[in-house]
This record gives C-alpha cells, structure tokens and sequence, in this order.
C-alpha cells in the first residue's frame, strides 16, 4: 500500500461496525510533542516509560502510548487524559466499561520508529508491527518459534526472499495471539500462517479445526523496513487509514 493512503483529510470521524480503522504514527517526535504526550499518560504508564534505560526508547514509548490515548478520545468523546484502561492477565489493554458505551476494542504495535493502531466496534482484533532486521531472520531462530510447515516454507524460498517472508510470518502470528489476548503463553508453534506477501492467512490452529474459519487477517504497508499485519473477527471489514499528525486535524480516508 503506498504511503499516500496514509494521508488524512479535515473530516468527521465516524467508526461503523463494518470497518476497521487503522492509525499509523511515527514515534520520533519533537520534544514539544512529547512533554504533551506525556502529560495526558496515566501514572502507571509514566512509570513503564521510565523503566526503559535508552532516552529514545524511553521518548517512543511515551509517543505510543499518549497518541494511542488522543486516538480513541476522538472515537469517545472522552479526554485523552481521563480515559482509563484496565488490563488482563496477560497485558492486553482496554477501555474501561464505564467510559466505552460504544464497546470500541482496539490492539496497538510498535517498533522502531513506528506504531500501528487498530480499532474496531464490538469485533476482536489484533496488530503487529514489524521493524525488518535481517540479522534477525534466520532458521535457527524460526525453527524454535515457528509451527513446522511455517519453516519449511521459508527454507524452501530463495534466500534473497526469506527476510521478508520470515516478517511476514513473524507479523502475523502475533497479531493473532494479541487479538487472542493471551500473549506469549499461547505457543507460536501451535498454529500456522501463511508466510507469502499478498495473501496473509491463519491457515491451521492445532486442536480446533474451526478456529481459521472465524478469523480474516490482513497484510498492511505502514511504510519501508516493516512488516505488519491485522486479524479481525469475521465477517470482513472495510478498511479505512489514516496518519496521526500532531498538527493537523485527525480523519480516516
């Protein structure tokens, strides 16, 4: 998806049960921007951001979390500030009852100098970001992570293709296990997605034949240098982008 369809438009937002909206934002922001951001986080979130030792980690993390905030107040009318989110065991955030008469759901990634947000009314959904890093796409590596048919795709690809093939692998099973709200304790091995560019897939959950049926994901270009991924609950959902500016106003095209 080239870049241009990224871009917002002055308009109403408005986020109906057939679509899916997905935000893009760069992290790398002005310090203006950030001391902003950091001033709506709630203290528990402050206090994550200050457990990261590198300045620009700690700077990103601050950015992820105050535009996840400014996004969802435009979807609840809440201010971004007041918002309250309560998490499961494994992690996963949402949107406290009290304040989510709209049973909005939404899932965030982030890496590198990127983050994606997903959001949808009343479906559950995940998102995955990837920053591609060859060094990091290896057999070795995948053989451990990844479900058998997985490896054996990638090994049976040119190896100029692996890299991206091994992110999209990467990219789309966590964005499922995230829509899943299970984190690392649902094993990655135990389902397989397909690793091709264009035709991403949850193709095989062991033990629930069903399970692929319920599921449409859905391959995503936020830009160069990453792999990204959606999964949403069926039926399918129009999708509608857009890229969060701190200068102009906010919409999805």
């Amino acid at each position: 998806m080239p870049a241009e369809n990224w871009q917002c438009h002055p308009e109403k937002i408005e986020l109906d049960k057939d679509e899916a909206h997905v935000w893009r934002a760069f992290l790398n922001q002005d310090q203006a921007t950030i001391s902003e951001l950091s001033a709506i986080l709630a203290p528990d979130e402050r206090r994550r951001a200050e457990r990261y030792y590198r300045a620009v980690d700690r700077e990103r993390f601050i950015v992820a979390r105050g535009v996840l905030r400014k996004i969802i107040s435009i979807y609840l009318g809440v201010s971004p500030g007041d918002l309250e989110f309560s998490y499961n065991q494994y992690g996963k955030p949402q949107i406290s009852a009290e304040q989510n008469s709209r049973n909005l759901n939404f899932n965030l990634s982030h890496s590198h100098e990127m983050a994606l947000y997903a959001l949808t009314i009343g479906r559950d959904v995940g998102i995955d970001i990837e920053y591609i890093r060859e060094d990091f796409a290896t057999l070795e590596i995948a053989e451990h992570f990844f479900a058998k048919a997985e490896v054996n795709a990638l090994a049976a690809l040119p190896a100029e293709e692996r890299v991206k093939a091994f992110f999209n692998c990467w990219s789309r099973k966590e964005s499922y296990i995230k829509a899943l709200g299970l984190g690392i304790s649902f094993p990655l091995d135990r389902f397989t997605v397909s690793i091709a560019t264009g035709v991403p897939g949850l193709l095989k959950v062991e033990d629930d034949d069903h399970e692929p049926e319920r599921w449409t994901m859905y391959e995503l270009s936020p830009g160069e240098g990453y792999a990204a991924a959606m999964i949403i609950e069926k039926p399918q959902v129009i999708l509608r982008h857009c890229h969060w500016d701190p200068d102009s106003p906010q919409s999805v095209q």
